[in-house]
């Protein structure tokens, strides 16, 4: 057999082999780390990114806010100040959120990165597009494409080193305000901000002057309030928008010499339902009996009432002074055989809010209401499809939207993300 012969390594030739090796495990190393620091640095640009859409998203939904108001009542709107406060609305929601423990350090300024606009259709694709454009806007477009690293070390060394922007976040989102609304419907635990409330629309037989016609769509009524959206506090002056004077049923009189009505949602007509609804709102669980959703959509809805107002819920309507709500309007009243009750026909869905409740000399509630304007995600659009938030399996959706020409609601505006 043939022996394998050894041979001995001088020490010399260990240190020389050993110095090869340090210098290999060392780049391998180097590697390895490299690829777990842009591993680290790609998750964390992911959450931070997630965190700077969110924060953005925020920002353009306050601009929204703030872009429509009851200025837009007025005979002649003021739209740069509608716009310096949606301004001023989307700086402080950036303020508010912070993406990977800190803030998001942009200052958003009108015409720079916080833009104004429409979405307008483009015949060639059937989208819409956002132009940017101050006559009346109803659009806001945030970018926010050149955010700082927001203390994140991988990405500073691997930027600095790579001269790329490996740790930057940022977005661009569009926020869209729609007022083409027919109805309202809840969400799970999202409440309509509505008062079970129905305003007399019109009187074809002159008895009664105080009518929503009259008085607010002809201007005649009296501009003796004004709301501050600073204080949110009510004061007595003219502010340029016309009020109501809302009246019960006289102790001796009849359903139909109040020109409004208390709404029968799932109430029964009783004063602790109704005045859970004048507080916080009318739920999916109040509008059982309605689908859980009221369309008015051209076919008016018809709607148990009373015009007899209890203490409790004229407590309720004091307490919500200043507070815009949405209110609906009735053509006509029956009464029920009882004559303390009876059916109205309710057409409009309006906003409004209540400067004055006192109680009269014949025993009865006035309650002066001024219109108003407000935003909420619980109204039904007239063309769902263009709204990504709509409910699309509703089965009766298109069957109550389908109409060429939808008319606008001058009250009542749908705000929501559109990219």
């Amino acid at each position: 057999m043939k022996r394998v012969q050894k041979i001995p390594f001088t020490k010399p030739q260990a240190i020389a082999r050993r110095g090869v090796i340090t210098p290999l495990a060392a780049i391998v190393l180097l590697a390895v780390m490299t690829g777990i620091a842009l591993i680290v640095n790609r998750l964390w640009l992911d959450a931070a990114s997630l965190e700077v859409t969110t924060c953005v998203e925020t920002a353009a939904l306050a601009a929204g806010h703030h872009l429509v108001s009851d200025e837009l009542l007025k005979e002649k709107p003021d739209y740069n100040l509608l716009m310096e406060r949606a301004e001023t609305s989307a700086n402080q929601a950036l303020k508010l959120n912070t993406v990977a423990g800190q803030q998001i350090g942009i200052n958003l300024t009108k015409g720079d990165n916080l833009l104004f606009g429409k979405l307008v259709p483009v015949e060639e694709s059937g989208l819409r597009k956002f132009l940017q454009t101050d006559h009346e806007p109803q659009s806001i477009q945030i970018k926010t494409l050149k955010s700082s690293r927001l203390a994140n070390p991988v990405a500073d060394f691997m930027s600095d080193l790579t001269h790329t922007d490996l740790g930057r976040a940022g977005a661009q989102i569009e926020a869209t305000l729609d007022n083409h609304v027919v109805g309202v419907r809840p969400f799970e635990n999202v409440p309509v901000p509505a008062y079970p409330l129905a305003i007399l629309k019109n009187d074809p037989t002159g008895k009664q002057t105080e009518t929503w016609e009259l008085q607010i769509n002809q201007k005649r009524g009296k501009d003796e309030y004004r709301f501050n959206p600073e204080t949110k506090t009510v004061s007595r002056g003219s502010d340029g928008i016309p009020e109501i004077i809302l009246t019960g049923k006289p102790r001796r009189g009849e359903i139909t010499d109040a020109n409004m009505q208390l709404l029968d949602f799932g109430s029964d007509l009783k004063s602790e339902p109704i005045v859970r609804q004048i507080l916080s709102g009318i739920t999916r669980n109040d509008l059982k009996h309605f689908h859980g959703e009221l369309l008015l959509n051209g076919t008016p809805l018809h709607v148990h009432c009373s015009p007899d107002f209890e203490n409790a819920e004229q407590d309720a309507f004091k307490s919500m002074l200043g507070q815009c709500r949405i209110c609906f309007l009735y053509d006509q009243v029956t009464a029920s055989s009882q004559k303390y009750d009876g059916t109205a026909d309710c057409t409009n869905l309006v906003a409004g809010r209540i400067m004055s409740v006192k109680k009269v000399e014949n025993q009865t509630i006035e309650i002066i209401l001024q219109p108003g304007v407000l935003t909420t995600r619980t109204a039904i659009l007239a063309h769902p499809e263009s709204d990504p938030s709509a409910d699309q399996s509703k089965p009766d959706l298109k069957q109550a939207t389908d109409t060429s020409k939808p008319v606008t609601n001058k009250y009542i505006y749908k705000l929501y993300l559109t990219r």
